[in-house]
């Protein structure tokens, strides 16, 4: 249960989390670019360096949550967690929804936001939050 329902949950939202900050911090640094072009001296050079190192730091932020949702995916985890408290049928449903998100894209990672939030309500499973 802690694996596959609240741990799932929650690296689905840091790579969410990751992925949108990381991208606004490019969008921040492309948005700095023009400003460091009307300076003229050492401090455009500065400015300009700068900017680039702003959308470096965002790229680097995105792939850093691309890659952590992509190593809690593949952990290769055993299917039964010994203990009965989640039944077969949804642990078969969020491996599903693993390997969904595993070959898919940044789609598939939102929707099954919204599809753990949906068996939370619809197959009894605990409160995600």
């Amino acid at each position: 249960m802690q694996f596959y329902y609240f741990g799932l949950y929650r690296a689905l939202k840091r790579y969410r989390f990751a992925t949108v900050l990381g991208w606004v911090i490019v969008f921040i640094g492309c948005a700095s670019v023009p400003l460091g072009c009307e300076l003229v001296g050492t401090h455009a050079l500065t400015d300009l360096t700068l900017s680039c190192c702003t959308v470096v730091a965002g790229l680097t932020l995105v792939q850093q949550g691309i890659s952590s949702l992509a190593e809690y995916i593949n952990v290769p985890f055993p299917t039964d967690d010994g203990t009965g408290t989640i039944p077969r049928a949804h642990v078969d449903e969020l491996v599903q929804l693993m390997k969904d998100v595993d070959e898919g894209g940044w789609q598939e990672a939102h929707a099954a936001i919204r599809t753990l939030k949906e068996m939370a309500t619809t197959r009894g499973l605990p409160a995600l939050n």
